[in-house]
């Protein structure tokens, strides 16, 4: 067989020009792949989408015009799946300007341009329809060299049907407001036209961008009729917004506002207020209101009040709208008020109240702004707030005003406390503090607030979770601050701020433990004494006007029951309490039927513990010994009274001076007592005299040798009788001795009654000696 060498050669040179044509094919479809996936990811792109004139499609061109294969464009989808930032880029934005412009190109065959169309269409329509598309603006299209036929284009890639209603929904979506008149003017039921989540026409305007929204809306204005407009601009969408609505929230949660200075020439702003001549609702939904954040809630408030300025006939809706923002709570549950108090905002503050804040509102923990006034500011901060709340309003709104003012005071939170029980819980805080305690109460920021709150119509009957009124409260407190509280209430009574009812219902209201305000005083004073039961004598300071005496003798003086005098719990009988009540027995301000308790409950603990106070048993010897200094005073001559005064007066001087200078160390307790003894030997000599006293040694010693004499015949019984005749024997010959001395000065009752003190005086003095044989 034959094999013609031509043929050969011609057949290689074939395969070598396939295969040089395959390889220039692979390296085209990469540099096709290479180019436009470094266009994409791009990190920044100068523009949203890629201009008709961008190099990178005319490389495209060029690279297709030489024979790449459109095929890349759809491995390049496919690849960048996974990395959706590109891939949304590459599907929305650069394939449908690539397609675009490859079929305006006059130098690309029909046939290369049908296959790129196609793999276009494969790439862009599984993610297209799913995307809000509206990119750009009539101006832009014509900078980006866009025609009504480049949107034909987009039409076909998205799959869209040709109905005129699926052509209206799609000229908005894609900005085309050429498109739009176009099928708007052909449409029979505009207000009827929806996509599938319910959004209208206006829904669909009103997601537009920048000056979009309004050139859409002209349009839509000048062809439809008004009565399809109202019926548009009143209508809901799946989600239950407005077109109104729509457009305000897209607006409030945008990323970034630059300034919270709204613009006169906002977009939104223009195009909001076009949408309420047709009676659009200013008002956002509760929930969306709830899911806005600190910062957006601000934002929207000042949006309002510009659209206000704006539109002067809807001043009044607007502040309606204005004031159920601020009373409706972010996405963390806070009030725009509560932050207020929280920041100690005192300007913010005053705003919100002037734009219609509720104060009555309560957090998660039942706390109203009052209750976080009190617990969040501090010092003066909290009578500055609560005067703003009282003065910020027009003189017409001030009784509104204090009514809620009275409402939010006596409303409790979760743990059933009012703000005035919080007030007095801070009060109680500082009176612990003795730095606080020394300063004049009443002029301190915390009183100011506390009669605030009493005048205001804080209710004085009001019980916290432990069964605790003003009035238990007050009690426990230290010092005179106990007595400016309750002088307070008083005197809001007087002034008819409180009612006598009021006062009289907390003054006898019982907490949890059964006890009155009156019993919860005296039983914190009676925790500081020792129990009667260990005491016989009671050290009485004869305090009468101390602070808890007071205290008791007002809540009496104003109406207390006597009967709560009386503290059941025998723990509580105590010295403490036993002084409060002979206190309250000599003060003057106590009510008379208050002493008569006070006096019978102190002689019931007198009987039950058998106890006396140091000053009753002081007065009790004292008593005696007067007695007996008068009857010995009686004995002694007159002539020589005046000598025995004067020697005992120096020998207490001495004995005094003497003890007072060992207590000092200047002499040593082995010296002082040897002058105290010498002291009151010298005194007792210079007040018998020698002469007496030799005669009583005299008569000592006889005695005692007669007793010795006697002793072995004469019985014990018998001695003792001697001695005791002796003795008054002796002691009528003083007395009469005595008696004949004073005759002429005293009566003969008068000697009588000294006969019977001296023979007692003498008796005592024998006593001892006769015992002592």
């Amino acid at each position: 067989m034959v094999i013609d060498s031509s043929v050969l050669v011609s057949n290689a040179n074939k395969l070598d020009k396939c295969i040089n044509k395959n390889e220039k094919q692979d390296k085209k479809d990469k540099q096709l792949y290479n180019i436009i996936e470094r266009k994409v990811k791009k990190e920044k792109h100068k523009h949203e989408k890629p201009r008709s004139r961008d190099g990178t499609l005319k490389e495209c061109k060029r690279l297709f015009k030489e024979g790449a294969s459109p095929e890349v464009l759809t491995k390049l989808e496919e690849s960048l799946r996974e990395q959706e930032k590109y891939h949304r880029y590459y599907v929305q934005c650069f394939l449908p300007v690539l397609g675009e412009v490859i079929e305006r190109s006059k130098r690309i065959s029909n046939e290369t341009k049908n296959q790129v169309i196609s793999e276009i269409t494969k790439s862009c329509l599984s993610r297209y329809n799913e995307q809000d598309s509206g990119y750009g603006s009539d101006f832009e299209d014509g900078m980006n060299g866009i025609s009504d036929s480049d949107s034909d284009f987009e039409d076909r890639i998205n799959g869209i049907s040709d109905s005129d209603n699926d052509q209206l929904l799609n000229a908005i979506q894609n900005g085309n407001n050429r498109k739009f008149r176009k099928y708007l003017k052909d449409c029979t039921n505009v207000s009827g036209i929806t996509d599938k989540k319910g959004n209208n026409i206006l829904h669909l305007i009103a997601s537009l961008k920048k000056k979009q929204k309004l050139k859409f809306l002209d349009t839509l204005i000048k062809i439809a009729n008004e009565k399809n407009l109202v019926q548009l601009v009143d209508s809901e969408n799946q989600e239950g917004k407005t077109p109104f609505q729509v457009a305000l929230i897209n607006k409030i949660k945008k990323g970034k506002h630059d300034s919270h200075t709204i613009q006169d020439n906002d977009n939104t702003l223009k195009f909001l207020a076009k949408l309420l001549k047709y009676g659009a609702k200013l008002s956002l939904p509760t929930e969306d209101l709830e899911k806005l954040s600190k910062k957006q809630n601000e934002y929207y408030l000042k949006f309002l009040e510009k659209l206000a300025e704006r539109k002067p006939e809807i001043k009044t809706k607007v502040e309606e709208v204005i004031a159920h923002t601020i009373n409706t709570p972010d996405s963390n549950d806070n009030y725009q008020l509560h932050l207020a108090i929280k920041d100690n905002d005192k300007e913010r503050f005053e705003e919100l109240l002037q734009k219609g804040a509720d104060i009555s509102l309560k957090d998660t923990d039942g706390n109203n702004a009052l209750h976080l006034i009190v617990l969040e500011l501090k010092q003066k901060r909290k009578f500055e707030f609560l005067n703003i709340i009282l003065n910020v309003s027009k003189e017409e709104e001030k009784e509104y005003l204090k009514a809620q003012f009275k409402k939010a005071i006596n409303a409790e939170n979760t743990a059933k406390q009012t703000p005035l029980h919080q007030l007095f819980q801070h009060i109680k805080e500082k009176n612990e503090n003795r730095s606080c305690t020394d300063k004049k109460f009443e002029k301190t920021n915390r009183y100011k607030a506390l009669k605030l709150f009493l005048q205001n119509g804080a209710d004085i009957t009001a019980q916290d979770k432990e069964g605790n009124n003003i009035l238990h409260d007050t009690a426990l407190l230290k010092g005179e601050q106990k007595i400016s509280c309750l002088k307070l209430i008083s005197s809001l009574v007087k002034e008819k701020k409180i009612s006598e009812d009021q006062l009289s219902k907390a003054i006898n209201t019982i907490n949890g433990e059964e006890r009155t305000p009156l019993q919860v005083a005296l039983i914190k004073k009676a925790e500081k004494g020792n129990h009667l039961s260990q005491m016989k004598t009671i050290c009485d300071p004869e305090k009468k006007h101390d602070n808890t005496t007071k205290f008791c003798a007002k809540l009496l003086e104003v109406g207390a029951d006597s009967r709560s005098l009386k503290l059941k719990d025998q723990e509580f009988h105590t010295e403490k309490y036993y002084c409060t009540l002979r206190h309250l027995e000599n003060y003057s301000k106590t009510p008379q039927e208050g002493k008569v308790k006070a006096k019978e409950l102190r002689k019931k603990l007198e009987e039950k513990y058998n106890v006396r106070t140091f000053s009753k048993k002081c007065q009790r010897i004292l008593h005696k010994t007067g007695n007996g200094f008068k009857a010995a005073w009686k004995c002694i001559d007159p002539g020589r009274r005046a000598s025995i005064l004067l020697s005992i007066t120096v020998a207490t001087t001495i004995i005094t001076m003497v003890t007072l200078s060992c207590f000092q160390g200047q002499i040593a307790i082995g010296a002082a007592l040897p002058i105290i003894a010498i002291t009151g030997v010298v005194c007792l000599i210079v007040t018998l005299g020698l002469s007496g006293i030799r005669k009583h040694m005299k008569e000592l010693i006889t005695d005692q040798q007669t007793s010795k004499d006697n002793l072995p015949t004469a019985t014990q019984p018998e001695n003792v009788t001697e001695q005791q005749n002796l003795a008054n024997n002796s002691a009528e010959q003083e007395v009469q001795r005595s008696s004949n001395q004073l005759e002429h000065t005293e009566s003969p009752a008068t000697k009588m009654n000294d006969i019977s003190i001296s023979r007692q005086l003498y008796g005592l003095i024998n006593k001892p000696s006769s015992l002592a044989l």
